[in-house]
């Protein structure tokens, strides 16, 4: 019997999958053979050798495949019982070794279970009947693009290649599962074939396809690999690797009916899209310092921690329940490093910006979303901030790590020691991230005015937001400076100020002869400073914040709610919020409806948002508080202020974050997500212009 709805896009198109579940089903048992302690001696550890139960299974895997393959190509109905045959008689061979060896067993079987269970799916039809006979697909597939054509015929099983070399990639050279040379042989022949079979549709890409932008960033990461393979002990071009099947396989995905249906639904949802994407950074990221590449010898990191630190990382928050020096490798310091710099740049940015790398078409919503969440009109002003927004980041990192760089070779640092910090400092401190490579973060400098101020200008650039850039950058270039700042950065720039030199001063006054009591007055000075940027979502520090008084602990929390500008690395209920709430005061006073600023009226409506913001903001650090105060055995304040910071993305702890258990990292793991991605996400949801139809009586009601 012949399943027609199998073969809906190609006969030969299932064909081809059929015989790449074959092989990859050859391929895992003769893997298994080396992998899993088997009871019937299929593996001799002691002796490192196959043993006589192993080589017969291995020559009888290899005979039947090749066979079984023959046959599918000259459409032989024996072919697919044979095919059949080499999957089932893997899958009750290693059940036995279930018992002894769950997880690679395990996952086996489930694996040649599947492929077994789509192999009965494919019925091969009779030699008298060709596959193409009365097929409606016959005259499209002749007349179909060359790409297209090629992609509805092999695009499943080139998928099928990339996902399982991606798998076992990542299992064998990231975590180490085996270090057996015949395994790795393995894995190299099939990433070999797999990059082979990828060539023929680059080309294709780069001739009839005009996606010439995406070969070439393809190209560039292969490369990076090759170029790579000496640092870090490779790991860092087994990264390289893994992010070039990853880029190809979302190709091969997006070329999907349903996963493109999928795709151009999120258009209309960027709030799901950013959730989502940044819910995908966290878990790749939890994967990637997991490896034992990423940890240093010795060190030991648990599924929650790697989990804690990816969130950290990628929603510059800062908070960490490890030592990052001691504990990850110059490797594990590099995946913090890019998840970082991706967190702070923002998912939706980076995935604008290589949309438009790429040749590609922003969605109408999703250009409306990006729009109205930058001010921006027009599409030609969204693609040049976009475009100002990477070259203004490698701009500022690039010479603050040089700054930072030199300092620490000056001091007696090593040149190549001395970049690295540089690097991983300077990209810290402007995407507000706060993670440090140095125990005690800044302490350190705190007699040392010029790499402080070099990390106070770059938190301030970085929470200053991308369109205070952007229109600053541009304003310099006219000769008309009065009138080329609009509302918004005029606004930010104004609190800013006032935040940075408000706070400063509060901190002099209160901690002059406690915290900053042995300093010199020029330090003390610098240090007040400082922490009034640095509170904004920053996380570094010159003084630990344990040795604040109280009264200044309130002046912490205060800057740590309001954080930074929006649209930039900053985290916080934003300044141009408080702006908008403080300006009603003066409205209300004089009883008048009209709320104005720098001679420009507010609508109610940037009002409402703005109430709406500080609501949903307070009412998340209430809860977050009031669970760890259940679960959490620490002095209240203590706790608050680790709510306030992990709902800020600022960084800075008094001691808690160390000794949070399982339940108080997960709480706080999700006070950090939420805090990253609660304003921006809330702030693209009432962009949404949706108005009811339904129109209700005015009512009035005492207030007060």
């Amino acid at each position: 019997m012949r399943f027609s709805f199998v073969f809906q896009e190609s006969p030969l198109a299932g064909l081809n999958l059929a015989c790449t579940r074959l092989f990859t089903s050859c391929f895992l048992s003769l893997m298994s053979v080396y992998l899993i302690s088997h009871p019937l001696e299929l593996y001799q550890h002691s002796e490192g050798a196959l043993s006589l139960n192993g080589k017969v299974m291995t020559l009888f895997w290899l005979l039947c495949t090749s066979m079984s393959l023959v046959g599918l190509v000259a459409r032989q109905v024996w072919a697919n019982p044979l095919a059949l045959t080499v999957v089932f008689s893997s899958v009750l061979l290693f059940a036995f070794a279930i018992p002894e060896d769950p997880l690679l067993a395990g996952a086996l079987v489930f694996a040649q279970t599947y492929l077994g269970i789509a192999g009965l799916l494919y019925v091969l039809p009779t030699k008298e009947r060709s596959p193409h006979q009365n097929n409606p697909l016959d005259k499209f597939y002749d007349d179909a693009p060359l790409l297209e054509g090629w992609l509805h015929r092999y695009r499943k099983s080139l998928a099928h290649l990339l996902c399982l070399s991606g798998v076992l990639a990542t299992c064998l050279f990231g975590f180490r599962v085996s270090e057996v040379f015949e395994v790795q042989l393995l894995v190299l022949a099939l990433l070999g074939f797999t990059a082979l079979f990828s060539l023929r549709l680059l080309y294709m890409m780069m001739r009839y396809g005009g996606s010439r932008v995406f070969v070439l960033w393809l190209l560039a990461l292969l490369l990076g690999a090759l170029a790579c393979m000496g640092l870090w002990q490779g790991a860092l071009s087994e990264v390289f690797v893994l992010l070039s099947i990853m880029a190809l396989y979302g190709y091969l995905l997006a070329q999907s009916p349903v996963v493109r249906d999928s795709l151009e639904s999120f258009q209309s949802a960027p709030a799901l899209f950013i959730l989502l994407s940044f819910a995908g950074l966290v878990f790749l990221g939890t994967l990637f310092l997991s490896m034992p590449a990423a940890l240093q010898q010795g060190a030991e990191v648990n599924f929650m921690t790697a989990l804690f630190t990816a969130v950290s990382a990628t929603c510059v928050t800062g908070l960490s329940v490890v030592n990052i020096a001691s504990t990850y490798t110059e490797f594990g310091q590099f995946i913090l490093l890019v998840l970082i710099q991706m967190g702070g740049l923002g998912i939706m940015v980076l995935s604008t910006f290589a949309t438009i790398a790429f040749g590609g078409r922003l969605g109408v919503r999703t250009e409306k979303a990006f729009a109205e969440f930058f001010s921006r009109k027009g599409m030609k002003s969204t693609h040049q901030l976009i475009v100002f927004i990477i070259i203004a980041t490698a701009f500022i990192e690039i010479l603050g790590a040089a700054g930072l760089s030199y300092y620490h070779y000056r001091e007696g640092m090593e040149l190549v020691p001395a970049i690295k910090l540089g690097i991983f400092q300077a990209v810290s401190a402007f995407c507000n991230a706060g993670f440090s490579l140095t125990a005690d973060s800044l302490v350190h400098l705190q007699t040392s005015p010029v790499p402080v101020m070099i990390y106070g200008v770059l938190i301030v650039l970085g929470g200053m937001g991308f369109v205070v850039l952007f229109e600053m950058v541009r304003a310099l270039g006219r000769r008309k400076f009065r009138g080329a700042l609009s509302i918004q950065t005029k606004i930010v720039l104004l609190m800013s100020m006032l935040l940075v030199v408000g706070g400063g001063g509060l901190f002099a006054l209160l901690e002059w002869q406690g915290a900053l009591g042995e300093l010199t007055p020029r330090d003390k000075i610098l240090s007040s400073v400082f922490h009034s940027i640095t509170l904004r979502t920053a996380g570094f520090y010159t003084i630990s914040p344990e040795n604040f008084a109280y009264p200044s602990m309130v002046v912490m929390f205060f800057l740590m709610f309001v954080g930074g500008a929006p649209g930039g690395t900053a985290g916080g209920v934003k300044v141009t919020t408080l702006a908008a709430l403080l300006a009603t005061l003066p409205t209300l006073l004089r009883g008048d409806n009209r709320i104005t600023l720098f001679s420009r009226r507010f609508s109610m409506q940037i009002i409402a948002k703005s109430s709406a913001l500080i609501i949903l903001s307070g009412a998340t650090i209430g809860v977050l508080w009031f669970l760890l105060l259940l679960t959490q055995e620490a002095e209240p304040l203590a706790l608050l202020f680790e709510v306030f910071s992990a709902t800020g993305t600022v960084g800075l702890t008094l001691g808690v974050t160390e000794a949070l258990d399982l339940v108080g990292q997960m709480i706080v793991t999700v006070g950090m997500f939420v805090g990253r991605i609660g304003p921006l996400t809330l702030a693209i949801a009432l962009a949404q212009e949706e108005r009811s139809r339904i129109d209700y009586p005015s009512a009035e009601i005492m207030i007060g």
